[in-house]
């Protein structure tokens, strides 16, 4: 069951966004929120020496993000109404450092099940504009990280897409999903994306089974339905699966060199503006 929801802000309208839509989901799944920040004295900063302004110390910065952090609380504590089935207890934590770092000490000492962060959308699925603090969060995340485009509204979750290439770190992942689709009675559509033909009696046909049965035996949950995808370029398979379903969600596993990798470089010409509104589950694996 999941407990508590990281939501790290830097104050930005994304980042604002996505601490509204961590609270809906924390209602939903009657999880508790921590919202936190990074704090970087500006003294740490490259050419800080510089500057014509003067720095302040790390107290009193840490005293002013606390103030702002104090009344973002409060600010998403005013939208929980006393009518509403769960109301999460809503924290929140200032701490030195990058935020993979400041995130990663939260994690380890608080039992954090999932981070949630905003991200700037433009053009579609492969256009999000990711800055150093997602890259370094997607290669480092103990946890499944959440990624909202700043145009994304929480709604109801109805169907979840998550890409597989049946590696064996997908069943926990799967696991994961499925407890959070649960509260939602959320659908599961598991795609593998490949431009290959499954021949009846291939060792790719045989793969797929192997995995599909140690789903059933290990996952429990009853509304996951398989699909895969071919014939098409994989690095736009994703595009393909996002115009072709009504999507709430697409859930992916992060290894180097993958799918996910080749998104985020940017080199489709494919726009989806109509799909910038899909928040994107990313699951960091070795």
């Amino acid at each position: 069951m999941m407990k508590k929801i990281l939501i790290p802000t830097d104050f930005s309208v994304p980042a604002e966004n996505a601490a509204h839509y961590g609270l809906e989901l924390a209602k939903v799944l009657k999880a508790d929120v921590l919202v936190c920040n990074a704090v970087k004295v500006p003294a740490d900063v490259p050419m800080a020496a510089q500057l014509a302004w003067p720095l302040m110390d790390y107290a009193d910065l840490k005293n002013e993000v606390s103030g702002d952090l104090d009344a973002m609380v409060k600010t998403l504590i005013n939208t929980c109404s006393s009518e509403e089935p769960y109301c999460p207890e809503l924290t929140y934590e200032t701490s030195p450092g990058t935020v993979c770092e400041v995130v990663s000490e939260l994690v380890k000492g608080r039992k954090i099940d999932l981070a949630v962060m905003g991200i700037a959308g433009a053009g579609g699925l492969t256009q999000f504009m990711l800055g150093s603090n997602s890259k370094e969060m997607i290669e480092k995340a103990e946890i499944p990280l959440l990624l909202v485009p700043y145009e994304a509204n929480f709604k109801k979750l109805r169907k979840i897409a998550f890409a597989t290439d049946f590696d064996d770190q997908d069943i926990a992942s799967l696991q994961f999903i499925a407890e959070l689709a649960a509260p939602f009675d959320a659908g599961i559509i598991i795609v593998h994306i490949t431009n290959k033909e499954i021949r009846p009696g291939s060792a790719l046909q045989a793969k797929i089974h192997a995995f599909i049965e140690r789903i059933a035996r290990e996952v429990v949950y009853p509304q996951i339905r398989f699909e895969y995808v071919w014939n098409i370029d994989t690095d736009n398979g994703l595009e393909w699966v996002a115009e072709q379903k009504v999507l709430d969600m697409i859930a992916i596993g992060h290894r180097r060199h993958n799918l996910l990798e080749r998104i985020f470089k940017g080199s489709h010409t494919q726009k989806l503006s109509r799909h910038t509104k899909i928040p994107l589950l990313i699951f960091s694996q070795q």
